[in-house]
């Protein structure tokens, strides 16, 4: 009795919550550094396959030694949340991308809730247990999650691989809140199906 009138419903808000942080907080930032030093070498790389004069190849090679580069400098930084990564899709005409990321982490979960906070108030809640569990089989928002740290090791691999040869252009990619807030309602969400609130309970026979 406890757990229907005050933890699941204090467990539904609190996915509410998580939620709602997870897709408009920033999840993960990407960025490229330029090696301005591996840029040089490979310039230099450049001039000796080239047939060029022997007298402009030594010119080419001198000036390019006389050169003195340190750092990085950074040429490309986007930090990006759900809806944002939605909006620039949509923006960029991919709109069915951006539409399957917006239902499959935003309106059907969000419909599950809603299914869930509305079936601890209604008596015969069969038809909204019924619907949110039907939804549920539609829900990818751990596949989404997962996907996105599959990204964040992807392109921090690319870098840790290449890091004893000379890459001109390196990937970083470092996670924000909005990605732990979204694993964290997964987690919940889960939870509660494992408690089998989205189940709609048998009729009792007359």
């Amino acid at each position: 009795m406890i757990r229907q009138t005050i933890l699941l419903p204090l467990m539904m808000i609190i996915s509410l919550f998580l939620l709602i942080s997870g897709v408009t907080q920033p999840m993960m930032t990407i960025k490229a550094n330029l090696d301005r030093q591996a840029m040089l070498d490979e310039g230099k790389h450049i001039i000796k396959q080239q047939n060029l004069h022997p007298a402009m190849a030594n010119l080419a090679a001198q000036f390019l030694d006389s050169l003195e580069v340190k750092g990085k400098s950074t040429v490309y930084e986007k930090k990006r949340s759900i809806l944002g990564t939605a909006e620039d899709l949509w923006k960029s005409d991919y709109y069915f991308v951006a539409f399957l990321i917006v239902t499959f982490s935003l309106i059907i979960p969000f419909t599950k809730l809603g299914c869930l906070l509305l079936a601890n108030f209604v008596k015969r809640n069969h038809n909204l247990l019924r619907l949110n569990s039907i939804l549920s089989k539609w829900s990818m928002a751990d596949v989404f999650a997962i996907g996105v740290f599959i990204a964040f090791l992807a392109a921090n691999a690319t870098t840790t691989e290449n890091i004893d040869s000379s890459q001109i252009v390196q990937f970083d990619a470092t996670l924000h809140s909005g990605f732990y807030w979204f694993v964290a309602y997964c987690l919940v969400s889960n939870l509660m199906e494992k408690l089998g609130v989205n189940q709609p309970e048998a009729t009792p026979a007359p």
